[in-house]
């Protein structure tokens, strides 16, 4: 019988939580959350992608990151967001919208701090 997960390392089916310091999210993992939530914002048309997000897109590749920048040092994490906005929406407000959604969301999932959120508008989608 396999003892490593006996009654001692057990409670309730499930390990003790004492090993929380060994979990390890990464940067992408953080900028694969930050860009949906901040694509879930109303007003936001698309991500831009950069030049490394284009050549993903070319080959047909799907980035979930793309136009997400993120950045952690001495145990804070800084996000950048290239953003492409649709036209009619005040830019402030919808920078402001972003940052709490994309803060909010990647707190929650990952419990990690994220003092800085920076929008860069990219660019205006007058499409439909």
């Amino acid at each position: 019988m396999d003892k490593s997960f006996d009654d001692d390392n057990m409670m309730n089916g499930y390990p003790e939580e004492n090993d929380k310091e060994d979990i390890l999210i990464t940067d992408e993992v953080i900028a694969v959350i930050a860009g949906i939530a901040c694509s879930e914002v109303e007003g936001v048309a698309s991500m831009s992608p950069g030049i490394a997000g284009g050549l993903v897109e070319a080959f047909g590749g799907e980035n979930p990151a793309k136009g997400v920048k993120v950045e952690t040092k001495n145990d804070e994490t800084t996000i950048d967001l290239y953003v492409i906005v649709k036209y009619g929406y005040r830019i402030p407000d919808l920078a402001w919208k972003i940052q709490e959604k994309v803060k909010d969301t990647v707190e929650a999932l990952t419990s990690i701090s994220v003092p800085v959120v920076n929008i860069h508008v990219q660019g205006v989608d007058f499409g439909e």
